[in-house]
C-alpha cells in the first residue's frame, strides 16, 4: 500500500467517525517537535575517539488526528516531516584522519498508530499523558557529505568536502523505517475546544536504517528524543472543570 493510499484511508476512516460520534471526543491539530536524532550502532559506538558521535538536533512538524472512544482511553494519528540523522567527528589525536567529519542526514514522512492514554478532566483542565505504538516512516530525502582536513602538522590545512547528490545517498537506505514510540506529557485545556499538549518523546528504529549493510555490521537504528507542542481542536469532550466548591 503506498503512503497517499494509506494516509487517505487514516484521515477518512477517521472523518467519518467524528461525523457519526462527534461528542465522544474527536481531534485535529498541528504538531511541531524540536528533537535530538541518532543513528545508533554498536560498533560506532565502541570505536571510541576515533568515531565520536556529535549531537545533531533537527524538527518535525505536521497534523495530529485523534478520536478518543472512552473518557480517559483513544487513539492518536497524523501526518508529519521528520528530519534525522547523525553527525560523527574523529578525534585530532586519530592522525589518519584528524578531525574528520561525517554527517548522514535524511528526511521521512511518518504516520504514527498510537494508542492513547490521560488522566482524569473532570476536577481539573489539564492531566497526564502517555502514548504508544509503532510508527511508519517513508524515506523522501537523504544527503551524505564528509569533510576531510589535510593535517594538523601543516601550517595551512587544507578543508576537503565531498558530498553525494540526493538519490546517490537515498540508495544507501532502507526506504522504509519502522519505529516504536513512547510518548510522556501533560494534556491541558484552555476551553471545551481547545487544547494543548506538551510531550517528551522517545522513537527507536524496528529496521536497518541502512538498506545493504556491510556483512557481519550490526544494525543501525534510528533514535529521537524529542519535545513536541501540540494544540488541538477538540469536537466535543468533557465539560470544563470548574472552580473546586466552597463548604
Amino acid at each position: 500500500m503506498s503512503l497517499k493510499t494509506t494516509v487517505y484511508l487514516i484521515i477518512s476512516v477517521l472523518f467519518i467517525t467524528a461525523e457519526a460520534n462527534a461528542q465522544q471526543g474527536f481531534e485535529i491539530g498541528p504538531a511541531f517537535q524540536v528533537q535530538n536524532t541518532w543513528m545508533i550502532n554498536p560498533e560506532d559506538s565502541d570505536t571510541g575517539p576515533e568515531l565520536d558521535y556529535e549531537k545533531t538536533i533537527r524538527f518535525a512538524y505536521g497534523l495530529n488526528v485523534g478520536y478518543g472512544f472512552a473518557p480517559r482511553h483513544g487513539f492518536r494519528t497524523g501526518v508529519f516531516v521528520s528530519q534525522q540523522g547523525q553527525k560523527y567527528i574523529t578525534s585530532e589525536k586519530f592522525l589518519e584522519l584528524p578531525k574528520a567529519t561525517f554527517e548522514t542526514l535524511s528526511e521521512y514522512i511518518q504516520v504514527p498508530v498510537l494508542y492513547r492514554y490521560n488522566g482524569s478532566l473532570k476536577l481539573a483542565n489539564s492531566a497526564f499523558l502517555l502514548t504508544v505504538g509503532p510508527q511508519f516512516g517513508w524515506l523522501q530525502k537523504a544527503s551524505r557529505s564528509y569533510l576531510f582536513r589535510d593535517s594538523l602538522l601543516t601550517s595551512n590545512p587544507i578543508n576537503e568536502v565531498r558530498s553525494l547528490t540526493d538519490q546517490d545517498a537515498k540508495s544507501f537506505l532502507n526506504s522504509m523505517d519502522i519505529s516504536a514510540l513512547l510518548g510522556v506529557g501533560a494534556t491541558m485545556r484552555f476551553s471545551k475546544k481547545l487544547h494543548m499538549n506538551a510531550m517528551l518523546n522517545f522513537s527507536y528504529s524496528l529496521n536497518d536504517v541502512w538498506s545493504a549493510p556491510p556483512a557481519g555490521r550490526s544494525a543501525t537504528r534510528n533514535g529521537i528524543v524529542g519535545i513536541s507542542v501540540s494544540f488541538y481542536y477538540l469536537f466535543g469532550g468533557p465539560e470544563m472543570a470548574g472552580p473546586p466548591k466552597v463548604r
